[in-house]
């Protein structure tokens, strides 16, 4: 009895040691930091945003008989993103556009309104570019500022439009240089 008892402490003993051999050699193993980072450009003030956006007011009166047929608009309502006080080390900045497409143009934003048949169209109003879901618009800071000049106005593809609310929402990500 004294022998198993004896037998029994030496194999502790010794799966002690090796498990204490193991633990103190992978204590000492090298190893290797990877340090990583990205120095980005400083944003600028967008100054025109009341802390929940900018509003675009489309119209109030818009007759329904405006957007009877297909293919009908709105005038265009401009409006301005100002973004002022970029640092000097960021000279460019490109705007780029998200929001829910239309089911009948991807180049246009769902009006989620009471007012049915009817799309949201934004455009650059100095180039005439259209600015669906997915498009940027890329301009030059200079003096510390720039100033993107923005149109927006109801569209009807199908024409056909009814009476009711239009509203949209589109999300603007700016990207510093």
């Amino acid at each position: 009895m004294k022998e198993l008892k004896l037998n029994v402490i030496k194999g502790s003993i010794a799966a002690l040691l090796t498990a204490a051999l193991g633990m103190s050699h992978a204590a000492l193993a090298d190893t290797q930091l990877n340090i990583t980072g990205t120095i980005k450009a400083s944003p600028c003030n967008v100054v025109n945003d009341t802390g929940s956006g900018i509003s675009v007011n489309l119209g109030d009166n818009i007759q329904a008989a405006t957007l009877g047929q297909a293919n009908t608009f709105t005038e265009w309502k401009p409006f301005q993103l100002i973004l002022e006080d970029c640092p000097t080390t960021t000279t460019s900045v490109t705007a780029s556009f998200s929001g829910t497409p239309s089911e009948e143009s991807a180049n246009l934003y769902k009006n989620t309104g009471e007012a049915k048949s009817v799309q949201i169209d934004l455009q650059d109003a100095t180039g005439g570019t259209g600015l669906g879901n997915g498009k940027s618009l890329k301009q030059t800071i200079v003096n510390n500022a720039t100033t993107y000049n923005l149109q927006a106005r109801a569209y009807s593809t199908a024409g056909s439009a009814t009476p009711g609310s239009i509203v949209g929402t589109v999300m603007v990500a700016f990207t510093y240089e």
